[in-house]
């Protein structure tokens, strides 16, 4: 099994079958990840197998958090402006192909990406919003810490990202 480097969701990805034990993550690439992609609301990336079988996926896209939601180390030289972020949406790894690594070297090339977008629009956080207490954890170990007023809301300081990726 050889597995390509994320890539841009494209017609050549095979998403049936795709199976990673969360219904609305599964869904979510079968039925709408191709219609975000072609509308710009959201990039989906792909790491797919040689055949094009997606092993796993992320997708981002950008918004704002209000200042009373951002922890403080996030809020703090914001004034009252609304902080902006890329937004993780979604991230997930196919049964077959969990343990592998392969969601933590998705979670290093969403933060590769959103600071090369920082370097061109003013990001200055990413967002997710975990599915569960176990995608919490994943998260958390990471450096993402949680919104002060909504629990599921978890941000990452992109100047604190930079220790994940090389």
């Amino acid at each position: 099994m050889t597995l390509r480097a994320p890539e841009p969701l494209a017609a050549q990805h095979r998403l049936e079958g795709f199976d990673c034990g969360k219904p609305a993550l599964n869904d979510w690439l079968l039925r709408h990840a191709r219609q975000a992609q072609g509308s710009g609301s959201a990039k989906t990336f792909v790491v797919a197998e040689d055949d094009g079988r997606v092993a796993g996926y992320f997708s981002l896209t950008v918004g704002q958090v209000d200042t009373l939601e951002a922890p403080e180390r996030i809020r703090k030289g914001m004034g009252q402006y609304p902080v902006p972020v890329v937004i993780l949406a979604r991230l997930a790894v196919s049964r077959e192909h969990q343990g592998l690594g392969i969601g933590v070297g998705m979670l290093q090339d969403a933060i590769r990406r959103t600071m090369l977008i920082a370097e061109q629009a003013g990001i200055r956080a990413m967002l997710t919003h975990p599915i569960d207490e176990e995608a919490a954890r994943f998260y958390t170990r990471f450096g993402f810490i949680a919104s002060p007023l909504r629990e599921q809301q978890l941000l990452l300081l992109l100047k604190d990202a930079r220790r994940w990726v090389r």
